[in-house]
């Protein structure tokens, strides 16, 4: 069924037809459309030309911001390109692959860039297409053991956590002090320790064995709250320090550090429990990142929070019954 959908899509199909360099940009857009109804789509929308006012404002109150919040944009893409799990598949099936992935970055970088030009930052506005040559850049892989003894320090029953160090290390630790390094600047240190959370958030979609699962906790209710605390616990142990340091640089953003704060706490949870709800032994959910992204959207716009915390909620439930199947279930 699954090597069959791609020729039912007929989007990597080159022998039939060619093959666009927006053909990622349509796959996108298909997950947004099976994982959000209309109104979701629309909010989503709405959020987006917030976060754009938002930016244009900024830039201009203060100009000088313009090179951060460009560094900030292109490092928060090679984050994302650093961490494909797709690349093999997409060199092996998308025809122009790279052109394609240059596609897809490029509308990420849209929103910063139309910020930048409507501020009259047309040096940035010029550099920041750079960033779409990242596909062509290499990808940091390695197949060594890393970070063995902070690992240890993670409780066995976060063994997502644990194989998120060993993949990402040390970049994830290079964008931690970045982020504290330049906690005096705006923007910036939320950028990057937002890229932090989105590698936390993409370390959920492995999913463990049932074997794993039912050593882990007596029933659903406690592994679900075990899972949830625990990951807040650490996620928290990464942001709060940079928001404190950033606080103290700019008291009169200790509201906005704060929203952005637990905007992230409820966004790493909301991905934790939409990998339970969507559980299925040794899979891998690579579907639940277009939900993840809808939901950090709001979460990183103060005031926005409670929609990814109304996902969260709603999720909640189904994540228990899903887990239930399989905790009182002998017969799988």
């Amino acid at each position: 069924m699954q090597d069959a959908m791609p020729i039912r899509l007929g989007i990597f199909a080159p022998e039939r037809m060619p093959v666009p360099a927006t053909v990622l940009l349509r796959l996108r857009w298909l997950q947004l459309r099976r994982a959000l109804p209309l109104y979701g789509i629309l909010l989503l929308a709405l959020a987006s030309c917030t976060a754009l006012w938002m930016l244009h404002g900024l830039l201009l109150s203060e100009p000088t911001y313009a090179p951060y919040l460009t560094m900030g944009a292109v490092l928060s893409v090679w984050g994302l390109h650093q961490r494909r799990t797709d690349l093999p598949f997409l060199h092996r099936q998308v025809p122009k692959a790279r052109m394609a992935m240059a596609v897809e970055y490029s509308a990420l970088l849209l929103p910063v860039l139309i910020a930048l030009l409507l501020a009259h930052a047309w040096r940035e506005g010029l550099l920041l297409p750079l960033a779409c040559a990242l596909p062509w850049l290499p990808v940091l892989r390695s197949s060594s053991v890393r970070a063995h003894r902070l690992r240890r320090l993670i409780p066995a029953r976060l063994v997502e956590w644990r194989g998120a160090m060993q993949s990402a290390w040390p970049g994830v630790l290079l964008l931690w002090l970045a982020a504290l390094a330049f906690c005096w600047l705006p923007l910036l240190p939320h950028f990057l320790i937002g890229a932090v959370a989105m590698l936390a958030c993409g370390a959920q979609e492995p999913c463990e064995s049932r074997t794993m699962l039912l050593a882990t906790a007596p029933d659903s209710r406690s592994f679900l709250r075990a899972k949830v605390f625990g990951a807040v616990r650490l996620i928290a142990l990464v942001i709060v320090p940079v928001l404190i340091a950033a606080t103290c640089f700019m008291p009169d953003w200790w509201w906005i550090n704060a929203l952005f704060g637990l905007g992230l706490l409820v966004l790493v949870s909301y991905a934790v429990v939409l990998k339970y709800a969507n559980y299925l032994p040794n899979e891998r959910l690579s579907a639940n990142g277009a939900n993840v992204a809808v939901a950090a959207v709001f979460a990183i716009l103060p005031g926005l929070g409670l929609v990814p915390l109304v996902m969260l909620l709603t999720e909640w439930p189904k994540a228990r019954a899903n887990l239930n199947s399989y905790f009182h279930d002998h017969h799988r």
